[in-house]
């Protein structure tokens, strides 16, 4: 890796994600991330509540404490990079001139002969410290736009996230009542089952009951007329006169 990569992934890790600036007075929340105090106070006023502008966790004003470490490590590397900075400029590839102006109509880097030979002639300049603290302004604005938006985001996610948790937690309560009234008709059915059991035992008993009378009288009536049979046989057998007066006797009475 060269330096120039090397020095650039530095102050990635040395830049405030909100300002894209090297940290000022770096604090760092609870998450873990760090931002510059002002920052994240400016950041955070704009919202309902305080958390991590990256990863959203919550955090606190409290939670705001100076890292010491990240600023002595900044403020070396602000006093060791400025030479090598100065040293690293990039130059014209035409005039081999620092690149100390920027042509607004033609969108480019230039140095003094760019503007001396006459190619932007008439043109409108900024230094190169305006026209990038410009452009910064402009991704700063941007980058406030992309993360309102990421918050935005976030916040339906979790909306999502509790609309699915919803619909879990009133699936789980429907179950339940499905399952508690069923225990309930299979209680009632047992129930109703249990008196019909007993209705119908009632009544099979005093119908059964009732039949054993009429079979009693019915056998006391086939007695009756059973002797009646044995009496008329007995007198059947007997001398035709006896059986005439008896049988007349007999006519006589049931008369």
């Amino acid at each position: 890796m060269d330096s120039k990569s090397s020095t650039g992934g530095l102050e990635d890790e040395m830049s405030c994600c909100v300002c894209q600036e090297l940290f000022k007075d770096p604090v760092t929340l609870r998450c873990g991330h760090n931002f510059c105090r002002e920052c994240v106070c400016e950041y955070w006023k704009e919202k309902t509540s305080q958390s991590c502008p990256i990863c959203r966790v919550d955090s606190a004003f409290s939670d705001l404490k100076i890292n010491y470490t990240l600023r002595n490590i900044v403020d070396t590397y602000k006093k060791e990079g400025k030479k090598p900075k100065e040293e690293s400029k990039p130059i014209c590839s035409q005039h081999k001139k620092e690149l100390e102006l920027y042509c607004v109509e033609d969108k480019e880097a230039i140095c003094v002969n760019c503007v001396i030979f006459k190619k932007h002639k008439n043109h409108e300049f900024l230094s190169i410290e305006e026209a990038s603290q410009k452009f910064k302004e402009e991704l700063k604005n941007s980058l406030k736009l992309l993360q309102d938006t990421h918050h935005k985001i976030a916040e339906l996610k979790e909306r999502h996230r509790g609309n699915l948790n919803n619909i879990h937690d009133q699936a789980d309560k429907t179950e339940k009542q499905i399952k508690e009234d069923f225990i309930k008709l299979h209680k009632f059915l047992h129930e109703e089952e249990k008196n019909l059991l007993a209705d119908l035992k009632k009544e099979k008993e005093l119908k059964e009951e009732k039949m054993r009378a009429m079979e009693e009288s019915i056998v006391q009536d086939l007695t009756s007329v059973s002797k009646m049979i044995k009496d008329i046989q007995q007198k059947m057998d007997k001398e035709d006169q006896i059986f005439l007066m008896v049988t007349r006797t007999k006519l006589i009475f049931i008369i």
